[in-house]
């Protein structure tokens, strides 16, 4: 199996070095920072997404790990519009939520073919759960 940092993808330029981390809860973002950056990965987190937003604007990330439900915007609907806009990197999204997928359905979301972490997770895994979420990821012909 590849190592999160030897995914293949186009958008990924066959690396993962920069990953967004985006996600309202204090505690999980930090400690998501720090596992991530343990495995040598560069982080950068963000709170709200109009902060993500605004980093996005200015930095090129190869990965966003996303939480669904946030305030203001969820990361769903943060999804959707940083989509549309041409001035921003449009790196994959993990989406990570105590949400399962049934009950984001049945709340009116779709995810596609986003790739999906349930929370909790066991954070010393993030690496292995991101591995695997982005190698599980249909080919789109790409």
């Amino acid at each position: 199996m590849k190592t999160l940092k030897e995914i293949d993808h186009p958008k990924l330029k066959n690396k993962i070095n920069h990953i967004l981390v985006i996600d309202d809860d204090e505690f999980l973002l930090n400690a998501v920072r720090k596992k991530l950056e343990l495995a040598n990965y560069k982080v950068t987190v963000s709170n709200n997404v109009h902060d993500a937003h605004f980093k996005l604007s200015i930095l090129e990330p190869d990965l966003i790990l996303l939480d669904i439900i946030m305030p203001d915007i969820n990361g769903i609907e943060f999804m959707y519009q940083i989509s549309s806009e041409t001035t921003i990197s449009h790196p994959p999204i993990v989406f990570m939520s105590y949400l399962s997928k049934k009950k984001l359905s049945e709340m009116g979301y779709s995810l596609g073919s986003a790739h999906y972490i349930p929370k909790p997770f066991d954070i010393n895994k993030l690496p292995l759960l991101l591995n695997k979420a982005i190698s599980s990821r249909p080919s789109q012909g790409h």
